[in-house]
């Protein structure tokens, strides 16, 4: 007596039995759509805890998405209610980051200088998490610009 199959193992025959027609251009316009909605993302490199680049002996390197750098730094911006970011935009050279600008907005009352002065190592740390201790990205690398106040919470406005 034969075991009736699986629905999965129907399903299967079905679709390669009978290919409905267009499917391959409808699959290419699809891609096509997904392709313009992801954006690329630059990578940048890595530095292991001597400030090198190298990983071993025959000089392998670690990049990092740097969509990854992005929404860490924008996790970090948005957990008060003081401040939130507008743009987190990071400059690559030589797939090496070399500089962070932030455009901020902020909370109508809340001193923007000390602010700035607060956030800068928080956001400096988190990068040396993800990349190490990169000789060339410092505080001085990281430009805090103020583009906007509001009343409340500008995370939810």
């Amino acid at each position: 007596m034969a075991l009736d199959p699986s629905p999965l193992d129907r399903a299967v025959r079905a679709a390669r039995a009978d290919e409905p027609a267009g499917w391959v251009d409808l699959a290419d316009s699809i891609m096509a759509r997904v392709r313009r909605v992801v954006v690329p993302s630059e990578p940048i490199l890595t530095f292991t805890a001597q400030g090198t680049t190298a990983r071993d002996q025959e000089g392998s390197r670690t990049f990092v998405s740097a969509r990854v750098i992005t929404a860490a730094l924008r996790r970090l911006l948005q957990e008060h209610p003081t401040h939130a970011p507008e743009t987190i935009d990071l400059h690559v050279d030589d797939s090496r980051l070399t500089s962070i600008d932030i455009r901020l907005v902020a909370r109508y009352g809340v001193e923007l200088h000390p602010l700035a002065d607060t956030l800068r190592p928080q956001i400096l740390a988190i990068v040396r998490e993800f990349l190490g201790p990169d000789p060339g990205i410092a505080l001085s690398t990281i430009e805090i610009e103020y583009v906007d106040v509001t009343r409340g919470d500008p995370n939810r406005t």
